[in-house]
This record gives C-alpha cells, sequence and structure tokens, in this order.
C-alpha cells in the first residue's frame, strides 16, 4: 500500500507505514481509511472534533525536552500520534490499537514518540 498524494506538509515516520501494511494484511478498509485520515491531516491538522483525550500526551517529558504540541485522532479502533509544528509542518509518529493501555505512559508507543521527538532529523 503506497500513500500517493501525501500533502507536502506531512511526513510520515517509516513505522507508521509498516503499521499500515499489517492492518491492511486483515482490513484493507480500515487501512485505506486510516491513509485517508492521515492524508486529511495535511488540509485540516486542528480538528475541532474530541476525538481524542490529549491530557497525557502533551505532559511527556524526557532528559527536560518537552513534547509539544503532540495530538491524536482516532479512527475505527486506532489511534494516530502527530505533531503539528509551528511551521505547518505535521509528523505522524505511529498508529496503536485503542484500548486501555493507550494512556499509560510507560506504554511502548509513548517510548517511541519521545525518541522519535528528539532524533527523528526530517521532523525538527
Amino acid at each position: 500500500m503506497k500513500i500517493s498524494n501525501l500533502p507536502d506538509n506531512v511526513k510520515i515516520y517509516p513505522g507508521v507505514m509498516r503499521t499500515i501494511k499489517t492492518i491492511a494484511l486483515s482490513d484493507k478498509k480500515t487501512a485505506g481509511r486510516i491513509v485517508q485520515r492521515i492524508i486529511e491531516l495535511g488540509i485540516d491538522p486542528l480538528p475541532m472534533t474530541d476525538e481524542c483525550d490529549s491530557e497525557t500526551v502533551w505532559n511527556l517529558t524526557k532528559k527536560k525536552v518537552y513534547v509539544k504540541r503532540l495530538k491524536c485522532v482516532d479512527i475505527l479502533d486506532y489511534r494516530i500520534f502527530y505533531a503539528y509544528k509551528k511551521s505547518g509542518l505535521i509528523c505522524v509518529y505511529c498508529i496503536v490499537k485503542r484500548d486501555k493501555d493507550t494512556y499509560k505512559k510507560d506504554s511502548l508507543h509513548y517510548i517511541l514518540i519521545k525518541l522519535l521527538y528528539t532524533q527523528w532529523r526530517q521532523c525538527q
């Protein structure tokens, strides 16, 4: 599965594409909806709906580096974590299945987000 019409202001971490391909193996329709939602983020990066409780999300810290402007949107059974930079750049960090562990600060996806926020060169 390729994202062909990705807006210029949207950067997707390669791990996100692997996750989408994995989802597509079992449900192509869901994977297509996720891709469509990511493309829509380039047009409307700050949706006005209460799709995701991001109170915990934007309080993440790592060695005095505060993860700022981190947002999330829900699409079907999945949650997309992304950052909206002041320059207008959208950085999609990860997609996780929504469950009771989604907002735990010691979850693997939060560790990944903190690491990518400080190390991913394309989105700094």
